[in-house]
């Protein structure tokens, strides 16, 4: 019930405002989950980063430690221009294993971004719906109020 002296719209204004703070309750809510999922999803990457790296690390050594018998073999039987090519086919492969990681990587992060941007336009779209059926229903009680003005000042 209205206090005395308050005009007949202040109840329908004060439940907008209402539902307005409990709107930017909900966004900050919404904003620490998120910021707790990007960390956690941070921490998730970091992991997987290094274990990549661990694995790539132990599979080059493997790699050397046998290839390096291999390549002096090669070296000393083969003419000097395929045991050249030989080293260099050796050179490269860490160095494309490495692009592959870093273009997967990106690759994992644009989706990610495409993802966080989804989640983010269909979230602004709905609040934008929201702020508009409040603002018609404020318009509403603006309306119906306006009547009783104009007959209240002529009566």
């Amino acid at each position: 019930e209205p206090e005395p002296g308050r005009e007949p719209g202040q109840p329908a204004e004060e439940d907008y405002a209402r539902k307005c703070e409990e709107v930017l309750q909900l966004q900050e809510q919404r904003a620490q989950q998120e910021e707790l999922l990007e960390h956690l999803a941070a921490e998730i990457q970091e992991e997987l980063n290094e274990r990549w790296m661990k694995r790539r690390r132990e599979e080059l050594e493997l790699a050397a430690g046998s290839g390096l018998a291999d390549t002096d073999c090669d070296t000393t039987e083969l003419s000097g221009g395929e045991g050249e090519l030989h080293l260099e086919h050796e050179r490269v492969k860490p160095q494309l294993s490495t692009s592959l990681y870093i273009g997967l990587k990106l690759s994992t992060d644009l989706e990610a971004v495409k993802t966080d941007l989804d989640c983010t336009q269909r979230a602004w779209e709905d609040k934008e719906r929201e702020l508009q059926r409040l603002l018609e229903t404020l318009g509403t009680l603006d309306v119906a109020e306006a009547p009783a003005e104009p007959r209240g000042a002529a009566g």
